[in-house]
């Protein structure tokens, strides 16, 4: 009985743990978004460069289809493909919108931005049920 008690913690533990770092995770896309928006906002290439920076970071916790599936819900375990294929959809937005913003092309640097919040948003409706 104390085993099974033991392992029900742990992996309640292990539950939690996750789930924190999911939420870690998801704050740092915001600031990233944030920091892009207002580099567009305030013509900051900077803010706009650090923001893609955060996002890459915070996006390499789903490097592949195992990755991106251990964060879905336990009936969603199905679409990790579909996740994987927006976080790595969102890797290349992100690419594509430095490239321009280094070649001082705004205006093309903001259409790239369409593509990073169609995979954010992409993979909120499989998480959410949106």
């Amino acid at each position: 009985m104390k085993k099974i008690l033991l392992g029900l913690a742990v992996l309640a533990a292990l539950g939690l743990q996750a789930n924190d770092e999911m939420k870690a995770n998801m704050a740092e896309m915001q600031n990233g978004l944030k920091s892009i928006q207002d580099g567009f906002s305030y013509n900051n290439k900077d803010g706009i460069l650090e923001g893609i920076a955060k996002i890459e970071k915070a996006n390499k916790m789903f490097f592949d289809e195992t990755s991106a599936g251990k964060f879905l819900p336990a009936g969603k375990k199905r679409l990790a493909k579909v996740s994987y294929l927006s976080t790595r959809t969102l890797n290349s937005s992100l690419k594509e919108m430095k490239q321009y913003v280094e070649a001082g092309s705004i205006i093309d640097a903001s259409d790239s931005m369409a593509g990073v919040m169609r995979s954010c948003t992409r993979c909120h409706a499989i998480v959410r049920g949106w």
